[in-house]
């Protein structure tokens, strides 16, 4: 299926876009780039065509010869295969190809925990045009003793495999021309083929070779499963399925005992609810050992990503569940930061507190130790009921009998309000069968989903039966909103104390560190540590500021 549509692909990319190369054109470069590159590592005469040493392409080479692209790295190169496909394609099958400094940093990651010690078998499932297999066969040409014996060994050594016929084909090109400098070096009748890493296939495919290392960066993005894969992959699905969970759980599967497995991830996996079974999988079999966030993508990847990602690193079988945690900071210059250690303790499968700066890494060992939740203090956390493109045909102007809809912009640091620019869709038409969606009761309501640059990521505000009577003594809440309720009033935890706290710079830095997404979730905020009675009693009464400063020194001290 893939093949079929990139054929149509490279066939729509005969016709130039806007000045724009297409994959036609990248594919016409390749032999011509093969050649100057052939040329610099002192071959000569009919060595140089690329016809001597690589397969026939997927595809018929068509197109024009992209003269920028002739002095381009391997990782340029591929990088601009990506962007010459069709944006509807690489969103459809997630590609995205790593920068060479991240792939990079993910290596060191890998040397780090295999003890500096190059590995005897190195896979990436989902290769690409293989850049992260790049900084591993860089430092194999550039610590080789003996041409001869380094080239037989890369080809048992080093293996990649992916779906995209003309991604390997080019993969296959970029990595066979680091091996240049080594093979050029021979006398020309001790030169064999140069080895062909790459293959097409599935990287989720069972395989039983075991090797020491599995580098990746998979597809991201939610995919239908069968009943049959839903059972292949149950160990480590709940609800939803993600490409990128599944090529970590089969990597998790077929990587050695004591070997790694070294990602670049959505950090999502850290604490959504749909991966909690992925999270009691990993600590069981393969615990997290080193995590480095990667605060900021502009610019990093082809389509930038809108999640946010981190590179992980995964050891099967390891018994201590300590991760070194790290920072890297990616826009425009790329500066690393230790952030600190923590311990990831039961249940394996609630979201993991772990810092992303290192002034959290306090806060999260003092929340480490809090065992009460919401639910302990009666509060449940639930979604607004209203769908409201489901609901256009009743959504208006005021009108009898209509009841006001709050949206997330109604919700500020300073309370309820009413937004202007939602004026035109303030009242809803409820039908018998919508009654469900009225609330009558008093809440604390919370903004559901939030932009990554906001400085706060927890915006609430108490709606209380003052409020609601302002609105008429209802409200229908819109989606976008959580809607937090008390079972009972009796308790420390009212919901002028619990808006409070969710309002200090704590807990919103603490629930920071328990997500990976910029959505505020019910699950996430259900997961949240807090203080025992005893302490939410003596704060019942304390104003704002010096709540917080007592927040502060509680959860750090």
């Amino acid at each position: 299926m893939i093949a079929e549509v990139l054929a149509d692909e490279v066939a729509a990319s005969r016709v130039p876009r806007a000045g724009a190369p297409t994959v036609a054109d990248i594919l016409a470069t390749l032999p011509w780039w093969w050649q100057r590159r052939a040329v610099a590592a002192g071959l000569r005469a009919g060595w140089t065509d690329w016809r001597r040493t690589l397969p026939p392409p997927p595809l018929e080479l068509g197109g024009s010869c992209i003269p920028w692209l002739l002095d381009a790295t391997p990782e340029q190169f591929g990088d601009a295969y990506v962007r010459a496909l069709n944006p509807d394609v690489r969103a459809a099958e997630g590609r995205h190809y790593t920068p060479p400094t991240l792939a990079e940093e993910l290596w060191r990651m890998v040397l780090s925990a295999a003890s500096r010690r190059m590995p005897a078998l190195l896979v990436d499932p989902a290769a690409g045009a293989g850049s992260l297999l790049l900084p591993a066969l860089r430092q194999m040409v550039k610590s080789s003793p003996d041409a001869e014996a380094t080239l037989e060994r890369v080809g048992q050594q080093v293996a990649g495999v992916d779906l995209d016929s003309i991604a390997v084909w080019l993969g296959n090109a970029f990595l066979a021309a680091e091996l240049l400098p080594l093979w050029s070096s021979l006398e020309p009748r001790r030169r064999r083929d140069l080895p062909q890493l790459l293959h097409v296939g599935d990287g989720l495919d069972r395989v039983h070779d075991r090797p020491e290392a599995i580098v990746m960066n998979p597809p991201y993005g939610r995919v239908r499963l069968s009943n049959g894969d839903r059972e292949r992959w149950s160990r480590s699905l709940y609800g939803h399925s993600n490409r990128y969970a599944m090529f970590l759980h089969a990597a998790i599967e077929r990587v050695a005992p004591g070997g790694v497995v070294a990602a670049v991830l959505p950090t999502s996996f850290l604490g959504g609810a749909y991966y909690q079974r992925l999270r009691e999988m990993i600590a069981e079999d393969a615990p997290l050992v080193a995590l480095t966030f990667i605060e900021s993508r502009t610019g990093v990847y082809s389509g930038d990503p809108l999640q946010e990602t981190c590179l992980a690193v995964f050891q099967k079988a390891g018994e201590d569940r300590v991760v070194s945690c790290r920072r890297l900071h990616a826009n425009g210059a790329f500066e690393i930061s230790d952030v600190g250690k923590v311990a990831i303790s039961r249940p394996f499968a609630a979201p993991w507190p772990i810092p992303r700066r290192l002034e959290h890494s306090r806060l999260v060992v003092g929340a480490s130790r809090l065992r009460h939740r919401l639910a302990d203090y009666g509060w449940s956390v639930s979604t607004g009921p209203l769908v409201w493109n489901r609901h256009k045909p009743q959504i208006g102007a005021w009108g009898s009998g209509r009841v006001p809809i709050l949206w997330a912009a109604d919700i500020g640091p300073d309370g309820v309000h009413r937004d202007p620019a939602r004026d035109h869709q303030r009242w809803i038409r409820l039908r018998q069968r919508d009654e469900f969606m009225r609330l009558t009761e008093p809440a604390v309501v919370m903004q559901r989903t939030t932009a990554p640059e906001q400085q706060r990521r927890l915006v609430g505000a108490v709606l209380d039966d003052h409020a609601l009577n302002d609105w008429g003594g209802a409200v229908v809440v819109e989606n976008h909103v959580n809607v937090l309720r008390q079972a009972s009033c009796e308790g420390p935890l009212d919901a002028r104390l619990l808006a409070a706290l969710l309002a200090t710079p704590t807990l919103d830095a603490l629930y920071r560190c328990l997500t990976g997404s910029v959505a505020v979730s019910a699950y996430e905020l259900e997961a949240l540590p807090l203080p025992p009675p005893n302490v939410l009693k003596r704060w019942v009464t304390l104003d704002e500021t010096i709540l917080s400063a007592a927040v502060a020194r509680y959860y750090s001290g």
